[in-house]
């Protein structure tokens, strides 16, 4: 298989998962934020729990990326559908703690603030007012901060690999 085929499947696959992904959070069923959903401690711990397996997921991808035998075009696509999922998953837990955003009723404007996180934007249409969102915006601002720099690492590794 050629080069420009292997990296033409893997943005076919990274569309795909765009695609899914967006999907399962737009039509997941997650309770309104203003609808009792167990303990504040429980939900730290499923909070916690969910930063580990994403922090995971992650690592592996990033991993599985920068494998010298891959391609720029993979590596490119991999990330995408890596920042996808960081968005979706923050996207979710900003959708679920609405009632402590000002400016945040649905969940694309829960999507459009992870989204304006992740690029360090900031309007101030949606801004965080309780504990508990200052303190997921806080680690979403983290991992764009680890999703910036592998990007950078991907891009700076595989112009270095064509050298």
């Amino acid at each position: 298989m050629s080069s420009s085929q292997v990296g033409l499947r893997a943005w076919a696959r990274s569309a795909a998962a765009v695609v899914l992904i967006t999907g399962v959070y737009f039509v997941a069923p997650l309770p309104a934020a203003r609808t009792p959903g167990g303990s504040p401690e429980l939900r730290t711990i499923g909070f916690v729990a969910g930063v580990i397996v994403l922090t995971w997921l992650v690592g592996r991808q990033v991993g599985r990326a920068l494998r010298r035998e891959r391609l720029l075009a993979e590596q490119l696509a991999m990330l995408l559908t890596v920042v996808t999922l960081v968005v979706a998953f923050f996207a979710a837990l900003y959708f679920l703690m609405a009632d402590q955003f000002h400016g945040l009723r649905t969940r694309l404007d829960a999507l459009y603030f992870s989204v304006v996180t992740l690029g360090t934007i900031g309007y101030g249409d949606v801004v965080p007012v309780g504990q508990g969102a200052k303190a997921v915006v806080i680690v979403q601002v983290m991992f764009d901060l680890v999703i910036v720099t592998s990007a950078l690492t991907l891009i700076v590794g595989g112009w270095r690999s064509r050298e």
